[in-house]
């Protein structure tokens, strides 16, 4: 074990090369399945708030529509700007660009992920890291539409390598690292302002460093050179400040304030409705404390829950010498404990299953990374060989097959990987009625895109040309975009209608009497459906 804490021992070259044809394999999954993306919930409003940060950096800020755009204004628009300007370059229609670069970002995280695993543990770790993201369904089911919480955790994971190797530096931190760590952290708060918690694990960090440091140097000393590494950090906060600001049109009018303003009020957003959870029905204002371990125990795949439980113990063990631990392995526990402990303290406001707290995935991954790879080392040790000589090729082999069967359940599912859940609450069919599946109505875009197909089929082409009227339980924008121009919806779902297209998430109202035509259903659950008003059953 060198002085990093990073062990080389293996064919580093091998692990190396695993990890690489992962992220090769991602990039190909993104390039080859970005157009069978549905439209979410909230992308035409992002879509929408993308278009009018460009128009006030284009106008200089003469055009000022961005600055009251619903609620999206207390945001950075540095995400929503960036896609509107890749709908302008590439030749896709303006969603199917948003699918594009949301899986590209996703990719990105996984490559952060991988850097931060074999930088803590070596290029086994590394592998094992991006393997366990790449297929935790949640993170790539999400990235291809979610406008903020996969942007933001991508950022967050950059940020935790760099962490890395700040904390490695202390107290002379490279300027290189510096200004990458400040890219980052800029990048997170251009997002969400909430980012900001994310300086609390590096602080934690330092702070163990600076404990340790106090030990082994004189008081005038170790004080000096904690001053030292707290100014060289300066420079990196402030460049993401500017980043942040340059990104955010509404807190550029009041740099200090307005942001301050917009964090105050996001913990406790006004946003109050009940929900399913582990058969039990919550309210977002009012979340019991295990809501967050819970809902990353049944969402995690299990080998990933299998390889945390190792790394937790090795933690314990290590416990016993406090001061042989490395400071960059305390940040990484930060990383993952603070922000739940925040969400706790707080009673902050939640909804959608772990979707606000995605960042907290790679730094999950990274952990369970690094406790497979300290159990796949304990499995060639003589003490474990001497009995069972194929230990290590067993499990192996085990990794191989979960990962083949992951990888077929995430075919299953696509493109709604994100409604998965793990064998703790009995998969897909098991945590139906009992958690939520779908929340964001892309399965509308299916359901429309196959109405339209079928009744062309059944009708010939002039039906696109047919005023047909059609009521939508779920967000409009979903469905219509898949329709002919000439098919209407009113926006309040109610009056006469001849077709009828719902998701599952809740109901509008009583559901009207008609013949169903279709279904868009995934391993025994449906996710949304269609019924012909036309002919009453």
């Amino acid at each position: 074990m060198g002085p990093s804490g990073a062990r080389d021992e293996g064919p580093s070259n091998f692990w190396d090369i695993v990890a690489q044809l992962i992220l090769a394999g991602a990039l190909l999954f993104v390039a080859s399945t970005f157009k069978q993306y549905g439209i979410t919930w909230d992308e035409p409003l992002h879509l929408e708030n993308g278009r009018r940060a460009l128009d006030w950096y284009l106008s200089l800020g003469e055009d000022q529509r961005v600055l009251g755009f619903q609620n999206l204004y207390l945001y950075g628009a540095l995400y929503d700007t960036v896609t509107a300007v890749a709908g302008i370059l590439l030749p896709f229609d303006a969603y199917e660009t948003r699918r594009l670069v949301g899986g590209l970002v996703g990719v990105a995280g996984l490559a952060a992920v991988r850097a931060q695993a074999r930088t803590l543990a070596g290029p086994r770790a590394g592998a094992l890291a991006v393997l366990l993201l790449a297929l935790t369904p949640e993170w790539m089911g999400q990235s291809f539409a979610n406008p903020k919480d996969v942007p933001f955790a991508t950022a967050a994971a950059w940020m935790g390598l760099y962490q890395i190797r700040l904390i490695r530096d202390l107290p002379r931190q490279q300027m290189r690292t510096l200004l990458a760590y400040g890219i980052a952290f800029g990048a997170a708060l251009g997002i969400r302002v909430g980012g900001i918690v994310l300086i609390g694990p590096l602080g934690i960090a330092c702070l163990y460093w600076l404990f340790l440091r106090l030990r082994e140097r004189p008081l005038g000393t170790a004080l000096w050179e904690g001053v030292t590494a707290a100014a060289r950090l300066l420079p990196a906060f402030a460049l993401a400040w500017m980043i942040m600001l340059a990104f955010w049109p509404w807190a550029q009018l009041d740099p200090i304030s307005r942001p301050l303003e917009a964090l105050a009020g996001f913990s406790h957003f006004p946003l109050e409705f009940s929900f399913p959870f582990a058969g039990r029905t919550l309210v977002t204002t009012d979340l019991p404390w295990w809501y967050v371990p819970v809902a990353f125990a049944v969402k995690l795949p299990e080998i990933t829950l299998a390889g945390i439980a190792v790394a937790a113990v090795m933690a314990v063990r290590a416990l016993r010498r406090p001061l042989a631990i490395l400071p960059e392995r305390i940040g990484l526990v930060a990383a993952i404990l603070l922000p739940p402990l925040i969400v706790i303290v707080t009673g902050a406001v939640l909804y959608d299953g772990i979707r606000h707290l995605l960042f907290l995935l790679p730094p999950l991954s990274v952990a369970a990374a690094i406790g497979l790879d300290r159990l796949a080392g304990y499995l060639t040790t003589p003490t474990v060989t001497d009995r069972l000589p194929m230990a290590s090729r067993i499990a192996g082999g085990m990794l191989v097959l979960w990962a083949g069967w992951q990888t077929l359940t995430i075919t299953r599912l696509h493109p709604y990987e994100a409604i998965w859940y793990n064998a703790l609450v009995g998969g897909v069919r098991g945590a139906e009625g009992r958690f939520e599946l779908d929340y964001w109505g892309s399965p509308l875009s299916e359901a429309a895109d196959r109405l339209r197909n079928l009744v062309v089929g059944q009708e010939g082409g002039g039906a696109v040309a047919h005023p047909y009227r059609i009521r939508i339980c779920g967000p409009h924008d979903s469905a219509l975009h898949y329709l002919p121009p000439t098919w209407k919806a009113p926006k309040d779902g109610q009056g006469e209608a001849d077709f009828y297209i719902a998701f599952t998430r809740g109901q509008c109202g009583p559901v009207p009497e008609g013949r169903e035509l279709l279904r868009v259903e995934r391993m025994g659950v449906v996710l949304a459906y269609v019924l012909d008003l036309r002919d009453k059953p």
